[in-house]
């Protein structure tokens, strides 16, 4: 087996947090793990991601087109990762926008999201999900990754399960967070994934 995730968006999303519990999961589950990061900007909106590669691997790179799935906390950042897909790649993706310092510092707008993801709905398996109002309703903002992580476990394409993911958000957080995500974890799995026109 062999399971390789992306986890994209930008800083104070939880990138690494997502990254971090499924890879703690999957531990939780027997897998072998191996986990990278890798920052763009050192600082809140710079671009951030992370590969997580589960299963009988060697290498901490996930080789191009070998990606099972995206999961984009930021919309600009999960297309930017959709270059490494390949045909067999789903991508999740969170409708609430963060601008990229990227795209400020170029004086730039936020793009359309039907534009944005135009280029790739035609070829991969893309889902989204509006993570943000579902982390409030949680009790905290911060609680979106773990909601998208949420999503993500519905799709069935992770080799982790509620229970696995349940005790490893118990090894990370104290009680009144892991209380938060817990609530945020569910209401990840039971959200409805939206369909593009309902964007």
């Amino acid at each position: 087996m062999e399971v390789n995730v992306i986890v994209a968006g930008v800083g104070g999303q939880g990138v690494v947090t997502a990254g971090t519990l499924i890879s703690q999961s999957a531990l939780v589950k027997g897998h072998n793990v191996v986990m990278s990061e890798i920052h763009g900007l050192a600082q809140r909106g710079g671009s951030v991601s992370v590969e997580v590669r589960i299963g009988n691997i060697r290498s901490p790179i996930i080789p191009k087109g070998e990606t099972d799935l995206i999961l984009g906390i930021e919309p600009i950042e999960a297309v930017r990762a959709a270059e490494n897909a390949g045909e067999r790649t789903d991508v999740l993706i969170n409708i609430g926008p963060v601008e990229p310092v990227s795209l400020s510092m170029r004086g730039k707008e936020y793009p359309d999201m039907r534009e944005l993801v135009s280029e790739i709905v035609d070829r991969l398996d893309v889902h989204f999900i509006d993570a943000l109002p579902l982390a409030l309703e949680a009790g905290d903002a911060r609680a979106v990754s773990t909601v998208m992580v949420g999503a993500a476990l519905q799709l069935g394409i992770l080799p982790i399960d509620e229970e696995s993911t349940l005790e490893a958000l118990k090894k990370r957080f104290s009680e009144r967070l892991y209380t938060i995500n817990e609530k945020a974890l569910k209401l990840g799995m039971k959200n409805v994934l939206l369909a593009l026109h309902e964007i």
